[in-house]
């Protein structure tokens, strides 16, 4: 059972990282499904998508308990409607990652580390952030990258644009801390940023800084 990771985030909430390791038929062992929920499942088709599937639902128990209630917004954005918990969702080729709390928008983001991610940057910089970073920095790159889809996340109501609205700063490499800003129109927010490798994976995670 490759629970890779469970690790409580003082005064915000708790997230959880699975390791895909097991095929279907393990995985609902650990989770056996309810009549309703086997009828969700068995309109996936895409395996992956299936292991994601009971992953996630595995990761909220550990994390929130029995006969938790997830639904999707029309945006994609998860939500817990029972219990009440901010939630945040994200996976890679091999990892699922799931944050909960019950204080605080938080955002999760979990990628694997690309080469030659500088050929995409200007998807997610800002022009100014564009000219300053080197194409060659993929370390600095990928927590831009994930840096941004952690904030997206938290706030996707808001039809944010990575190139437009989201920026980061003060990157902290010996602490994997940055800042966060979120600015569009009248809504402005700052984020705490927490940044790490995990095998060939970035990390990133953020929450709201009160």
């Amino acid at each position: 059972m490759p629970l890779h990771i469970v690790e409580n985030v003082k005064n915000v909430g708790t997230f959880a990282i699975w390791k895909l390791t097991e095929n279907e038929e393990e995985l609902l062992q650990i989770r056996p499904l309810s009549k309703q929920e086997h009828n969700e499942f068995s309109c996936l088709k895409n395996n992956k998508r299936r292991k994601e599937w009971l992953i996630i639902r595995i990761l909220l128990e550990k994390l929130a308990g029995k006969n938790v209630s997830l639904h999707y917004l029309s945006n994609g954005k998860p939500v817990l409607l029972k219990p009440e918990l901010f939630l945040s969702i994200s996976h890679s080729s091999n990892f699922v990652a799931v944050f909960i709390s019950n204080s605080r928008p938080i955002g999760i983001d979990i990628e694997k580390i690309k080469e030659n991610i500088g050929l995409l940057k200007n998807k997610f910089l800002l022009p100014e952030e564009s000219l300053q970073i080197d194409d060659a920095d993929n370390q600095l790159l990928h927590i831009y990258w994930g840096a941004k889809e952690a904030m997206y996340k938290m706030y996707s109501d808001y039809h944010l644009l990575f190139t437009n609205h989201l920026s980061v700063s003060n990157i902290d490499y010996q602490n994997g801390t940055a800042i966060g800003n979120i600015r569009k129109e009248d809504f402005c927010k700052t984020v705490i940023l927490i940044f790490r490798q995990i095998e060939d994976n970035l990390l990133v995670y953020c929450f709201e800084k009160m």
